[in-house]
This record gives structure tokens, C-alpha cells and sequence, in this order.
């Protein structure tokens, strides 16, 4: 019986690592893109929901620059 439940945790270790893997960089992503760090950081570290959502936030726009880009144009309409 002892032997079956180090075998579990055994199995799960490679889960809870790619988990913490995929948690930091969805909390770099966030930070990098302007979104909110500890939704993102909590998704990443979902096992399973990580998988879909890793490709979410590599595509998701940037925040910061779409910003960036507004202020740009609101004041070349300006002048």
C-alpha cells in the first residue's frame, strides 16, 4: 500500500512542475503585455486549463503599446 501512494506522487511531480513552469511564464507574459499578473499567474498554474491558456496569452494583444499607440494618434489629430 506505501509503495502505490509514492507512486502517485511520483507520477504528479512532473505535473506540478510543468504547472509552476507554465505559471511563470504566464506571470512574465501578463506583466509584459499590461493584463492582470495574478489572473494570469493563476491560469498558468491550472494543470490542463494552462495547456489552452498558454496560447491565449502569447496571442493576446499588449496593453502598454496599444496604449502607446492612442496616445500617438490623439495627438497627431491634434496638430
Amino acid at each position: 500500500m506505501e509503495q502505490s501512494g509514492t507512486n502517485l506522487l511520483v507520477s504528479l511531480i512532473p505535473l506540478l512542475l510543468l504547472s509552476v513552469i507554465f505559471a511563470v511564464v504566464a506571470h512574465f507574459l501578463a506583466k509584459d503585455k499590461g493584463r492582470n499578473v495574478g489572473l494570469w499567474t493563476v491560469l498558468g498554474a491550472i494543470p490542463i486549463v494552462n495547456w489552452l491558456c498558454i496560447w491565449y496569452f502569447i496571442g493576446a494583444s499588449n496593453l502598454r503599446m496599444e496604449k502607446k499607440v492612442d496616445d500617438l494618434i490623439q495627438i497627431l489629430r491634434k496638430q
